[in-house]
C-alpha cells in the first residue's frame, strides 16, 4: 500500500497539474482519481466487445447520420434502476444482410468511443459515436455490457450544465466541486422529431465551479435544427 507521500507523487505523475492542484482534495481522492484515469486507459488499449447485455439499461432505436465528413451513431439509453451506472461498455454494429460489421471494436480508440460515461438513477441520455468512416447499408443496433470498472460514486452525479453560446459555441459549466476531465459533450440536432445531425467532443479539464467554451462539429444537416446537449461527467467523487 502506497504512503501518502508516494501515493501523491503517484497522482501527480498521472494526472494532469491543473486538475491536482484544483479545489481542496484528499491524497485518498486524487489517488482514486489517478487510478481511475489509469484503468481506463488500459482499457482502451484492448479490443471492447459486448456480447452480453446489461438488464439494467433499455436502448432505443439507434439513428445512423451519414455526412461526406463521416458518420455519427446516436443512440438512446434509459437507466432502469435506482442507482448510478458508469463506465458501461458499449458495442455499435451495422447488421447486413450478410454480415455483421462492428464500428467500434479496434483497440486504442478514445475510451468514452466504446464506453458510456455515466447515466444517473432512472435517467435517460444519448451516446454518440462518430467516426471518419463511411459504413454500410444496413441496421444498426447497439448494446450496452456490464461495467468491468466500478469507480467510486456519490449518491448523484457532479451538476454539469451546457447551453448553446454565441456563434454556434456551447458553453460547459460544472457546477460541483469535482473537476472533470475527459468530460464528454454530445449534440444532437432535431428535426420534426427526426435526430437530423450529431457530434461530439471532449473537454480535456473543468475544475470544480469553472465554466468553458468550445465547438461541437455536426455531422449530418443541422441547419434551422433544433440542438440537444448533453454531458455526461467522468469524475464523480
Amino acid at each position: 500500500m502506497l504512503s501518502a507521500k508516494r501515493a501523491s507523487a503517484a497522482c501527480a505523475a498521472t494526472l494532469p497539474l491543473a486538475l491536482v492542484l484544483t479545489g481542496c482534495v484528499s491524497t485518498q481522492q486524487i489517488a482514486a482519481r489517478a487510478r481511475l484515469v489509469s484503468a481506463r486507459t488500459l482499457a482502451s488499449q484492448t479490443p471492447i466487445e459486448v456480447t452480453r447485455g446489461n438488464p439494467s439499461v433499455s436502448v432505443g432505436p439507434v439513428t445512423v447520420i451519414r455526412a461526406r465528413a463521416g458518420t455519427a451513431i446516436v443512440v438512446p439509453l434509459r437507466n432502469d434502476t435506482s442507482n448510478t451506472l458508469t463506465d458501461l461498455p458499449i458495442s455499435v454494429t451495422v447488421r447486413t444482410a450478410r454480415h455483421e460489421v462492428y464500428l467500434n471494436r479496434s483497440a486504442n480508440l478514445d475510451y468514452f468511443q466504446t464506453h458510456v460515461a455515466a447515466i444517473g438513477p432512472r435517467a435517460s441520455t444519448d451516446w454518440v459515436f462518430t467516426t471518419d468512416a463511411r459504413i454500410p447499408a444496413g441496421r444498426a443496433v447497439a448494446l450496452v455490457g456490464l461495467a468491468q470498472l466500478h469507480p467510486s460514486v456519490a449518491r448523484s452525479l457532479p451538476l454539469i450544465e451546457v447551453s448553446s453560446g454565441r456563434g454556434g459555441s456551447v458553453t460547459v459549466a460544472n457546477g460541483s466541486g469535482i473537476p472533470q476531465y475527459d468530460l464528454q459533450v454530445y449534440a444532437v440536432a432535431i428535426r420534426a422529431g427526426r435526430d437530423v445531425g450529431a457530434g461530439r467532443a471532449e473537454v480535456s479539464h473543468l475544475g470544480s465551479h469553472a465554466t468553458t467554451t468550445l465547438s461541437v462539429t455536426l455531422l449530418g444537416d443541422g441547419q434551422g435544427a433544433a440542438l440537444r446537449l448533453i454531458a455526461l461527467p467522468t469524475i464523480f467523487s
